[in-house]
């Protein structure tokens, strides 16, 4: 059976009868408002700001949506300017998009006045755009420009901006035109982009005529404009002249929500399954603490008819797949982790025993018994890790609702795991904590990217014995989870004391140099190249600074790694050259005179593989010569490539060094399309192309191994896919 209950966009409602929090009244009165502000005497030539305040998911765009259904219904002309902040990239465009809305908008009913005025306010635009003219008073600093809050004029002449914007003013009076501006998701902004939207209202769009209706968080804002001195909390009350914070919704109406919506989902499933005592107790558990706004319902309620789709209803339980769900959606990694530790939450009961798989050796004594312990001090680690801020209690109580070997390692019995409901009946009953069942309920976690616990701490159980360390890389390599092996060793340096974190880094370096993991595309930040790079960085953090270079000399002596110290190296001179230049990135990891040094034993290194022939089958060949170029000379490195070009197959080594992989997948492809090149750029800095060409020509293409004549192929037109 599949659910026919469409999932529903993450909308806002646009009208009250949508209303499910009862806010329409409010809106309404914020409508008033509005409208009496329109025209008033006291409302001179200056708009009028009201800021829709609450926290995200909050319904800030729904409530605004309200108030200007409202407006429309009053029967008082207006219109309405949406202007979506997001998608400025400097405040040039910022102002131009502002002004020509406002422009469009005034122009759109006809007529001379509203011609004029169009023009006006795209000339008044023209002359904000010559920002190095500006010259704003009082003066803040604002996004590193000197701004207030009082006039604008042009720097160098008499006639002040301000007089322009008089003239819209009055014309904007004249022609009767009302315009409601609404700015929404500023919380969304980043700090230099908030600040540059209330610089906006404030200074450079403050007309008559206009309100202004700005939906955000004030902490989050006020946190963000905050700068030298100036609270952003000060600076709010100067361009918000009327705040309306959304009160909180009451838990009794989101409740209401949730469980229609879980009404008409459940309806798929078997009611011979549905238990109102399991289900009171899965609510009250910790379920019913993810659930702060309607945004989150909404995510939850299209998770469950998403996953429908994929599951059936008919192949797991009510109860324990609403739970499963709610960890997949607020706690994603939770749900990785326990779909890769079946055997920790989906452990046999004590009378299953028999026959016990040798995948659950670890997890038992020597007689044969589950160690509680150890699983609980998994299930505890995994639950206080992978939860997100604030949310591990609630996912440690779903997680003991629904697994009933869980609860028991969280009692105070003594003894084995005994739970009294025998595991035959959990199967029957399609519950998750059932081995035959448990896999049904985690159809949306890709296996090929889990790795457990156990498996990482057996892994770093090996980092002491470098060989066996990289060892066991080989075999992540092989199972394709090399990459997120690497990913979590983050995670886990502070374990590890300043010996094991050197053997750690020797054990990448030289795991590293041998694996081919071809980059996925130029944003393919977790290659095993980068995240050896990234590892190496963060170890280095953790040593103290004046023990660094020692500590790297050391993992060095310890590999016979060329390919990373090398990347390495490289990589350290820049940084040490952008702090030359004032503009570092990052602080450098080692001083100059150190990483010299650095580049002396790598430049040795290189110079020792090229006398033993094994540097030509070092791994990304066109790097490491750059570098042993920046090391020692241009002279050194010509020299060694000119050696390989006496004989045919150096002439081929050579070539086949600078042959790159990439892979690709287009939108349609079944698999990933390989694209093959060379560089003959690249190789030229190193090797006479002249002489290269001049070999490889007269060769007998037909007397060459398959592999020489595709390489000779490459060479002649470089780029090549299949």
């Amino acid at each position: 059976m599949t659910s026919d209950i469409a999932i529903k966009a993450d909308s806002p409602i646009k009208k009250k009868e949508e209303d499910l929090l009862g806010r329409d009244r409010m809106a309404a009165s914020v409508a008033g408002v509005i409208n009496r502000s329109f025209g008033h005497e006291d409302a001179g030539d200056e708009s009028l700001v009201a800021g829709i305040e609450g926290e995200w998911g909050s319904g800030k765009t729904s409530f605004i949506n309200l108030v200007l259904k409202n407006l429309e219904s009053s029967g008082r002309e207006h219109s309405t300017i949406k202007f979506n902040p997001w998608n400025f990239s400097d405040q040039n465009e910022l102002i131009t998009d502002f002004f020509n809305s406002v422009a469009g908008e005034l122009k759109r009913p006809g007529g001379e006045e509203h011609e004029k005025g169009a023009r006006k306010i795209r000339e008044y635009c023209s002359k904000l755009l010559k920002r190095t003219e500006l010259r704003i008073e009082p003066k803040i600093s604002i996004l590193g420009v000197e701004a207030g809050l009082g006039g604008i004029y042009k720097t160098g002449e008499e006639e002040p901006l301000e007089k322009q914007k008089k003239a819209i003013n009055e014309l904007l009076k004249e022609t009767g035109k009302r315009f409601v501006i609404v700015i929404d998701d500023i919380d969304r902004l980043d700090a230099r982009e908030t600040r540059l939207v209330f610089k906006l209202v404030r200074m450079t769009a403050n007309f008559a005529n206009t309100v202004f209706l700005l939906a955000y968080d004030r902490d989050k804002v006020g946190k963000r404009i905050t700068e030298k001195g100036i609270k952003g909390e000060e600076f709010l009350k100067k361009i918000v002249q009327l705040s309306f914070p959304l009160p909180r919704v009451d838990q009794r109406d989101l409740f209401g929500i949730l469980l229609g919506e879980l009404d008409k989902i459940i309806k798929d499933f078997d009611a011979t399954h549905w238990d109102d005592g399991r289900w009171r107790n899965l609510f009250n558990s910790g379920f019913k603490q993810l659930f702060p706004t309607v945004r989150d319902i909404r995510r939850y309620v299209n998770g469950l008819r998403l996953d429908l789709e994929i599951v059936s209803a008919e192949e797991v339980n009510p109860v324990d797949f609403l739970g499963i769900e709610a960890i997949r959606i607020f706690a994603p990694a939770v749900y990785f982790a326990l779909a890769a530790e079946k055997r920790i939450f989906a452990f046999p009961a004590e009378d299953e025993m028999d026959g016990l798989p040798d995948s659950l050796a670890g997890w038992v004594d020597d007689s044969g018994v589950p160690d509680p312990e150890a699983r609980k001090d998994v299930c505890e680690k995994i639950i206080k890790e992978k939860s997100p801020k604030g949310l591990a209690d609630a996912v440690r109580g779903i997680v003991k609702q629904l697994f009933p070997q869980v609860e028991q390692l969280y009692s105070e019995k003594d003894g084995p795991c005994v739970v009294d409901e025998p595991q035959g009946e959990w199967s029957n009953r399609l519950r998750v904590c059932s081995g035959d069942v448990f896999d049904k309920y985690f159809s949306l976690a890709v296996v090929s990217g889990i790795l457990s616990e156990k498996s990482l701490n057996d892994f770093l159980s090996t980092v002491e014995n470098m060989s066996v360390s990289v060892e066991k890389l080989r075999k992540f390599e092989k199972e394709g989870k090399s990459r997120l092996v690497l990913a979590r060793l983050f995670d886990r340096l502070d374990d590890l004391d300043r010996r094991l974190l050197g053997s750690l880094l020797a054990a990448v370096f030289e795991f590293d140099d041998e694996v081919k993991d071809t980059h996925l595309g130029g944003f393919d930040s977790d290659s095993v190249d980068s995240q050896a790079w990234r590892l190496a960085r963060q170890i280095l953090e953790r040593i103290e600074k004046e023990k660094r270079a020692g500590f790297l000399t050391e993992v060095l002596d310890s590999t016979g790694s060329v390919f990373s110290p090398t990347k390495l190296a490289g990589i350290l001179n820049r940084e040490i050259e952008a702090e030359e230049s004032g503009e570092p990135r990052n602080e450098a990891l080692l001083t100059e005179g150190e990483v010299r040094a650095l580049n002396d034993i790598c430049a040795e290194r290189i110079r020792n593989a090229a006398e033993d022939g094994s540097l030509v089958d070092t791994k990304d060949l066109p790097l490491v010569l750059y570098h042993w170029k920046e090391f020692e000379s241009e002279k050194a490195v010509r020299a060694y490539a000119a050696e390989l070009l006496k004989t045919e197959e150096g002439r081929f080594s050579l070539i086949r060094g600078f042959v790159s992989e990439a892979h690709s997948q287009a939108i349609g492809d079944s698999v990933p399309r390989i694209t093959r090149t060379i560089n003959r750029n690249a190789l030229g800095e190193f090797a006479d192309l002249d002489e290269l060409d001049g070999l490889v020509r007269g060769l007998d293409e037909r007397a060459l191994s398959p592999e020489k004549a595709e390489l000779l192929e490459l060479y002649k037109n470089p780029t090549e896919s299949f």
